[in-house]
């Protein structure tokens, strides 16, 4: 996917919209600047609310994509300009949550030098396996263990699913063997011929998959079944009451940008998101709106990192 400006002056204008201190800067680009590769999800969602923001506050906004260094990238992108309203980071629970849990000397702190703007979207993982793995629910997996004594191979393509890979091994008293990927293309590959036992993946990727017979979902990790894999549990409905844990997106800005600005851009995140085009476009993927924001944001993200880091710190890991 190429890189786009999104510019969109309505007639009516950003002040008859009631975003005076955003029609005051009327005129200067937004930036979004996504710390992942153009043509991924995240970046796709990213453009997706760029576009529907800049018709709202009739600005011109502009995508930048910044991958790599774990987010290191984008974050710096982001600190280095003026805390002025016109530079927005998306963020994701790897950025925010897992980060400061898994990597160290990380170069920023999520909690003091960013502050949470709104949410984006949130979804559940899914535990999955081959088609004709001998798994076909976390049950099983476990009485596996039980009867052989060898560790569960599980895959994972990020440290947050190693993280929930790890809580899968504390939850059910099994031990566990993480099997790192650099993608979920070769994870997959893997789980179909058999060389993996499990893995964790997105549901919105492996949903097709599943439905076409290529892969089972064994559970998934949110509160709630999924709209795209109905028939499937969640961790809660398998028997492990406090087994939540999700993927999100959200939009963040460097700290001190003006409280009047971030109400502002939250307002028309808010009011994007009840649109039809918003409703259609999260209909197709999995989980739902993540419609938190501001401070109400930034306590769910500070559970959020507080739930890694506790598996983590049981789990003996330490950053590297």
């Amino acid at each position: 996917m190429q890189r786009r400006q999104f510019g969109a002056t309505l007639l009516a204008g950003a002040a008859a919209l009631g975003f005076p201190c955003i029609a005051r800067a009327q005129g200067k680009v937004i930036r979004v600047i996504v710390p992942f590769t153009a043509g991924s999800g995240s970046d796709e969602g990213a453009r997706f609310y760029a576009e529907q923001i800049g018709k709202a506050l009739g600005r011109p906004i502009v995508v930048e994509n910044k991958p790599g260094a774990s987010g290191l990238i984008a974050v710096r992108t982001v600190l280095s300009e003026p805390a002025d309203g016109n530079t927005i980071l998306l963020g994701s629970n790897s950025l925010i949550a897992v980060n400061p849990v898994m990597v160290k000397n990380l170069g920023y702190d999520p909690f003091k030098d960013l502050v949470p703007l709104h949410g984006l979207a949130i979804s559940a993982a899914a535990f999955v396996t081959g088609n004709d793995s001998p798994y076909h629910t976390i049950a099983d997996v476990v009485a596996r263990y039980k009867a052989s004594g060898k560790p569960i191979s599980v895959g994972n393509y990020s440290e947050g699913y190693r993280l929930v890979g790890e809580w899968l091994a504390q939850a059910t008293g099994i031990k566990t063997t993480p099997v790192p990927y650099k993608g979920g293309a070769p994870m997959v590959t893997d789980l179909v011929g058999n060389r993996l036992d499990i893995a964790l993946n997105d549901i919105t990727g492996i949903a097709p998959m599943a439905k076409a017979g290529k892969l089972r979902v064994l559970a998934i990790t949110g509160a709630v079944r999924d709209k795209l894999l109905p028939d499937v549990l969640t961790m809660k409905e398998a028997g492990y009451a406090d087994f939540e844990s999700y993927v999100w997106s959200s939009f963040s800005m460097k700290a001190g940008t003006p409280q009047d600005k971030l109400k502002e851009l939250a307002a028309a995140i808010a009011a994007a998101q009840k649109t039809e085009e918003a409703k259609a476009y999260q209909a197709k993927r999995a989980g739902t709106f993540l419609s938190k924001a501001l401070g109400e944001l930034g306590d769910f993200q500070r559970a959020e990192y507080q739930r890694f880091k506790r598996v983590a710190e049981k789990a003996n890991i330490q950053p590297a």
